[in-house]
């Protein structure tokens, strides 16, 4: 029985979705074609969530057979688990590292504002979410998810990184975990894929790729959802942006790198 080698970690996102299928088409590695797998999350899911309330959650495997059957058709392939939902629990790190403490961790980031409004849009488009309002699920988020509500409505909770990355520094070493910038991703994607390919030692497939810039109706949309929230409860978007520029300031010692588009945005 073979663990899985990496994590494609962090919260839901376009990029993370793209690198996932990037990987699934990389002829050195393996991704299950079931992308939400959700194993090492279980323990930390709410006892009275409806697992069918939410379609993403409908791959989550509970238990050890069926979970790594996923992984049989690998042959002698790297093995990826691409389950966002291990960055939206506080658990999953030290169950991974029981079963595999040489395991390493990707993730693709986008500025933390940016990803939290397109969060709660696609969860609108979905018909998952019924509050239109930005603001107004980020005041309801802690008490939906205290109650049993699906953790993708985490929307502040899928965007404090810190909370997601510190403890694998910890348990597996930095130099375990590759963190990728979204939007340098996009600007530089050979640079990306190089430093990808270097971390889990496997070929570039250069014809392919996986980071593609925000089209222009999805970027405006983003635009006018942040706009119609500020003008609902502005005071609940400026503490939530409050609480994101202390995300990029720990980004950036963590990286050794400014994040002046993510301190742009945040400030928009």
């Amino acid at each position: 029985m073979r663990h899985a080698d990496f994590f494609l970690m962090g919260p839901p996102s376009r990029s993370a979705t793209h690198l996932w299928r990037w990987l699934s088409q990389h002829r050195d590695v393996f991704m299950p074609a079931r992308r939400e797998l959700g194993y090492y999350a279980l323990p930390d899911l709410h006892p009275d969530l409806d697992m069918e309330s939410d379609p993403r959650l409908s791959d989550v495997v509970e238990l050890p057979e069926p979970y790594f059957k996923c992984f049989k058709p690998a042959g002698d392939r790297l093995l990826g688990d691409g389950s966002s939902l291990y960055s939206l629990v506080p658990g999953a790190g030290r169950r991974i590292f029981k079963d595999n403490p040489n395991a390493k961790f990707i993730f693709v980031l986008e500025d933390p504002v940016t990803r939290a409004v397109s969060a709660h849009r696609y969860n609108v488009d979905l018909g998952l979410e019924l509050e239109p309002h930005f603001d107004a699920a980020l005041q309801k988020e802690p008490e939906r998810l205290a109650n049993g509500e699906s953790p993708f409505f985490g929307y502040a909770t899928g965007s404090r990184y810190r909370q997601m990355i510190e403890p694998l520094d910890i348990l597996f070493g930095p130099e375990n975990v590759l963190i990728i910038i979204a939007e340098e991703a996009v600007q530089q994607p050979l640079v990306a894929l190089n430093r990808i390919r270097d971390f889990l030692v496997i070929g570039t497939v250069e014809e392919i790729l996986p980071f593609r810039a925000r089209s222009r109706q999805s970027a405006v949309a983003e635009v006018l959802s942040r706009v119609r929230s500020r003008r609902r409860q502005p005071e609940v978007c400026s503490m939530f942006q409050g609480e994101m520029v202390s995300e990029i300031l720990w980004m950036e010692a963590r990286t050794g790198s400014p994040m002046d588009l993510w301190h742009a945005k945040v400030q928009d």
